[in-house]
């Protein structure tokens, strides 16, 4: 058991970079320019506000505590992170909007890292190629336009296993295990 909770048998699982409050004040700004220019879509609550490093589906209690033991043999220096750029996955049922991450050498490193640690644990991970980017919003009908911002730079000192449960109003996520990097 992780930080005292509860588990289901089966949990949905991720990996994720949170931000701090000044970080995710100017990253709400955008999603909400963003919103303003929308039809409609579903957009991601402020407290959602993360960037992926790996997305593990549905796990068991074993596997959430694999994915801990991976976190922390991926341990690296803290770093920091910049996000410069809005774009789109486009969808028939509307496009998923993000703001897009530098591939820094240090985000690409602990993600990377991390990655090969899952595998090696047996988990099942996506094999596509990692695109680190921040989700504002999906099934969104906008009249934005994607393109360069300006720079948004985070500190990253920390990385989190994070719970995500579907709740009254939309999807709920919580930190069920944290890895501090230390300095």
């Amino acid at each position: 058991m992780i930080g005292g909770a509860v588990y289901h048998p089966s949990m949905r699982l991720f990996i994720a970079i949170l931000f701090p409050e000044d970080t995710v004040d100017r990253i709400a700004s955008i999603r909400d320019s963003i919103h303003d220019l929308s039809s409609s879509g579903s957009f991601s609550p402020r407290e959602n506000l993360h960037l992926t490093l790996e997305f593990l589906g549905e796990c068991s209690a074993a596997e959430r505590d694999m994915a801990a033991e991976a976190m922390e043999a991926s341990v690296c220096r803290p770093f920091t992170m910049t996000m410069d750029r809005t774009g789109s996955f486009p969808r028939p049922d509307g496009d998923i909007w993000w703001l897009g991450c530098r591939e820094e050498k240090a985000l690409m490193a602990l993600q990377g890292k991390l990655h090969r640690e899952l595998s090696q644990r047996g988990l099942k991970l996506e094999k596509r190629r990692y695109r680190p980017h921040v989700t504002l919003g999906r099934r969104v009908f906008s009249s934005a336009v994607a393109g360069g911002i300006e720079p948004i730079v985070s500190a990253v000192s920390s990385f989190s296993l994070i719970l995500s449960e579907r709740g009254e109003r939309g999807m709920v996520y919580t930190p069920l295990h944290t890895v501090v990097l230390p300095s």
